[in-house]
């Protein structure tokens, strides 16, 4: 788990996100943390801290009868995702 939050928080500053989703009965606690929807986000125990939220953990079994919840489910934090990376890198979106 150490090896997984340190490699997530070396991927905050690119344009990266992780989505997890758990399948089977597991309780999944470990994937609730690497989400880091928390107060303090990601951290470790020496101090490491996300710069940003870049992991979606949803849980299959809550939404294994609607497809289109778990698709919601499984994309609800990634444009916000973008938007954060795009303006923690000064990028301004193009207009057509």
């Amino acid at each position: 788990m150490k090896e997984t939050k340190h490699a997530i928080i070396g991927e905050c500053e690119e344009p990266i996100s992780v989505i997890i989703v758990g399948v089977g009965n597991c309780e999944f606690k470990k994937m609730t943390i690497l989400d880091g929807d928390g107060e303090d986000g990601l951290t470790t125990k020496d101090g490491m801290k996300a710069s940003r939220d870049i992991v979606q953990f949803v849980p299959f079994r809550e939404f294994k009868d609607d497809k289109e919840k778990l698709a919601t489910a499984t994309l609800a934090e990634f444009p916000a995702q973008v938007i954060e990376y795009l303006k923690s890198k000064n990028i301004q979106p193009k207009k057509d």
